[in-house]
C-alpha cells in the first residue's frame, strides 16, 4: 500500500478544512489502492473479474483527472481574486504547511511572507476599493519596512522553533498585550506555558497596514532578542506557533503563574501589611536581588533593556521572578544607544538623559532599577503619586530639584541601607555619576547577604 500521512497532517488538514478564512492547497497523501492488485497474479481472477477492475481503474483515473484540473481552476480563481496571481508563486515561495510538515524551524523571512500573503488574502473583504487599498498598502509597508530596518535589525535568516499547534492544548485568555491577547496554554501535555499574540490580518484590516507591520516587527524583534539571552532570571522563549482559527503568529514562552509583580504586590498588599515586617522584607529583598542579576547579565553583555518597572517583572512559583518584555531592548557594540524625538521611554521610570537627549546605557537601566526598588517596597504604588507626565517631565529639568521627595522611604518594608545606599545612588542626576550594575555587586552582596550570579 501507498505511504500514509501522520496524525499531525490528518488532523492540520483537518483544523484547515473548517477554517474559511484559509485558501491554501494542500497536498494529501496519494493512497495506491490497486497496487497490491497489480503485483498478484490475475490468473487466479476470472476473464470479467478483470475486464470490471480495468474499467474501474480507467473510470477512477479519469475521475481523479478532473478533479485535479477543478481544483486548479478554482485556485486560480482565488488567487486572481486576492491579487496574489503568480504564476512563479509556487517555485519562489513554502507555504506554511510545508514547513511545519518537513521541519520544525522557520525563519524570520518566511514569517514575513507568510503573513504578507495572509493579509493580501483577506483583503478583499474590506470594504475599500480595492485599487486603492493596494496602492496606500504598498506605499505604506515599504514605508514601513524601511523605517524599522533602520531600527529594528532581524537578520533574514534568524531561525525559531515552530510549534505546532496540535500540541497547544487548553488555551485560555489571561490578559492583553501591547499587539494582542496572551494566552495560557499547555504544551505537549507536560508544561504551561504564555502565548503572546499577534492580532490577526482579518482584525488588522480595519487599522493600518503601516501598524499591522510595525506591531509584526516588534514581535519578531522581541523574539529575536530573547532567543539571545540565557539566564534564570530572564522570560525565555520556547517559539513561534500559528494560533486558534485565524492563525495569529505567537510567540510562545515560559508561563509565570502569579503575572506581573506590579499585580503581585498590588493583590498581596493587605496580606502583607498585615504579616511580619521581616518576613515580607526578605521576600521584597529576594525580588530585588534577582531583577539586579538579571540587569547585571545585560550589562555584561551591552544590552539595554530600556523599560524596566515592576509591570514588566514576572512572579511565577516559589517567588522565582523572571524580567520580560523586550520590545524596547537594544543591542549595542559599546554600550549606547541614541534614540530620535519619536523614541517611546515611559517618564516615570526612564533617566533624565533618556527623557530630554534620548540618550540609553545600562546607567539608563539603573535608574530604573531604582525606581522599580521604590515600587516594590512600597508595594506597587506609583512613582511620583498624583503628579501627572508633564509636571514629573518638568520636575526632572531642573538637576537642582529634589525630586526624591516623591519617592518617600518605605514605613513597612526595607531598611535603610537599601533606601540609602542603593536606591538613592540609583537616582543620581548626573549620568556619569550613577553606578553602574557592576559597581553595585558588592553593595548588594552586603545588603542581601546572597551571591550574585
Amino acid at each position: 500500500m501507498g505511504g500514509k500521512t501522520s496524525k499531525y497532517q490528518n488532523e492540520y488538514i483537518s483544523t484547515q478544512q473548517r477554517n474559511p478564512y484559509e485558501n491554501v492547497t494542500r497536498a494529501y497523501a496519494k493512497w495506491d489502492r490497486y497496487s497490491g492488485l497489480m503485483s498478484d497474479d490475475t490468473s487466479c481472477f476470472a476473464t470479467h473479474e478483470i475486464e470490471n477492475f480495468k474499467k474501474h481503474q480507467k473510470i477512477s483515473q479519469n475521475s481523479s483527472d478532473q478533479q485535479r484540473k477543478v481544483n486548479s481552476s478554482n485556485e486560480k480563481s482565488i488567487i486572481k481574486k486576492t491579487g496574489q496571481y503568480d504564476k512563479n508563486l509556487s517555485k519562489q515561495s513554502q507555504s506554511i504547511e510545508q514547513i511545519i510538515f518537513s521541519k520544525n524551524r522557520i525563519t524570520a523571512q518566511q514569517l514575513i511572507k507568510d503573513q504578507s500573503q495572509r493579509r493580501q488574502k483577506y483583503k478583499s473583504t474590506t470594504l475599500l476599493s480595492s485599487n486603492d487599498l493596494l496602492q496606500n498598502s504598498t506605499e505604506k509597508k515599504a514605508s514601513s519596512t524601511t523605517n524599522i530596518n533602520q531600527t529594528k535589525q532581524i537578520p533574514n535568516d534568524f531561525q525559531l522553533l515552530l510549534i505546532h499547534s496540535l500540541d497547544l492544548q487548553n488555551a485560555h485568555e489571561i490578559g492583553k498585550g501591547n499587539f494582542g491577547t496572551v494566552y495560557r496554554a499547555l504544551y505537549k501535555g507536560t508544561r504551561d506555558v504564555a502565548l503572546k499574540t499577534l492580532k490577526s490580518v482579518r482584525h488588522n484590516l480595519k487599522s493600518s497596514i503601516e501598524d499591522y507591520d510595525d506591531n509584526m516587527y516588534e514581535l519578531l524583534y522581541e523574539a529575536h532578542i530573547m532567543t539571545q539571552l540565557q539566564h534564570p532570571n530572564l522570560l525565555r522563549i520556547i517559539g513561534v506557533t500559528f494560533f486558534g482559527k485565524d492563525k495569529q503568529l505567537s510567540l510562545v514562552t515560559d508561563f509565570m503563574k502569579n503575572g506581573s509583580l506590579l499585580d503581585y504586590l498590588r493583590k498581596h498588599r493587605e496580606i502583607f501589611l498585615k504579616s511580619k515586617s521581616k518576613d515580607i522584607t526578605l521576600k521584597l529583598n529576594s525580588f530585588s536581588k534577582q531583577i539586579f542579576q538579571a540587569m547585571l547579565y545585560l550589562e555584561k553583555r551591552r544590552i539595554i533593556h530600556r523599560d524596566l518597572a515592576a509591570r514588566n517583572c514576572l512572579i511565577g512559583d516559589e517567588d522565582t521572578l523572571k524580567v520580560g518584555d523586550f520590545g524596547l531592548t537594544k543591542l549595542t557594540e559599546g554600550g549606547l544607544y541614541k534614540g530620535n524625538n519619536q523614541t517611546i521611554c515611559a517618564i516615570r521610570w526612564s533617566s533624565p538623559e533618556a527623557i530630554f537627549y534620548s540618550k540609553y546605557t545600562s546607567r539608563s537601566d539603573v535608574w530604573s532599577y531604582g525606581i522599580t526598588l521604590w515600587e516594590i517596597y512600597s508595594l506597587g504604588e506609583r512613582p511620583y503619586g498624583s503628579l501627572d507626565n508633564k509636571t514629573v517631565k518638568n520636575l526632572l529639568k531642573n538637576p537642582l530639584e529634589n525630586f526624591t521627595r516623591f519617592l518617600p522611604q518605605s514605613r513597612e518594608f526595607g531598611s535603610d541601607e537599601v533606601y540609602t545606599h542603593l536606591m538613592l545612588p540609583c537616582l543620581t542626576y548626573n549620568v556619569a555619576l550613577r553606578p553602574r550594575f557592576k559597581d553595585l555587586v558588592q553593595r548588594i552582596l552586603t545588603i542581601f547577604n546572597n551571591n550574585i550570579r
